[in-house]
């Protein structure tokens, strides 16, 4: 399940959702919480905390989050309240808006960008939980 809720049964309300390297999602993503992303993912990203999308992440969607950090591929909008972080080896092709933006040396943003505050974001109860389909590693030759 790529939602975690205040109710959590474990303890883990307000837990990081991740989408490892080895793992790639066709569907949106919605979470109430932190998100990072080292796989490939095709769909849309919303979620009251962080979004990271890792060196290793191929995502093709728009992203919305309180922070968003790109270190591998985006190809899609940012919406951010608070900053748009685009690191050295991060690639974005599409608009960014949010209260803030960075771009470091080597970074690689093609669009356009409008600096503005942004609301808060409240997540549906009734928003759609995506479906995550693995592949397994490929074995090493000993």
């Amino acid at each position: 399940m790529a939602r975690k809720t205040h109710d959590d049964a474990f303890g883990a309300a307000g837990a990081e959702t991740m989408i490892g390297a080895g793992v790639t999602v066709h569907g949106n993503l919605v979470s109430e919480s932190d998100v990072t992303i080292d796989g490939q993912l095709e769909g849309d990203v919303t979620a009251t905390g962080d979004v990271t999308v890792g060196v290793s992440a191929r995502v093709k969607g728009n992203v919305h989050g309180t922070n968003v950090t790109v270190l591998g591929h985006l190809k899609g909008n940012i919406v951010a309240r608070g900053e748009a972080s685009i690191r050295e080896t991060g690639q974005v092709e599409g608009d960014i808006t949010s209260a803030g933006i960075a771009i470091n040396s080597g970074g690689i943003f093609v669009g356009r960008s409008k600096m503005q505050t942004i609301p808060s974001l409240d997540i549906p109860a009734d928003a759609p939980i995506v479906e995550v389909k693995t592949k397994p590693a490929a074995k090493s030759k000993s």
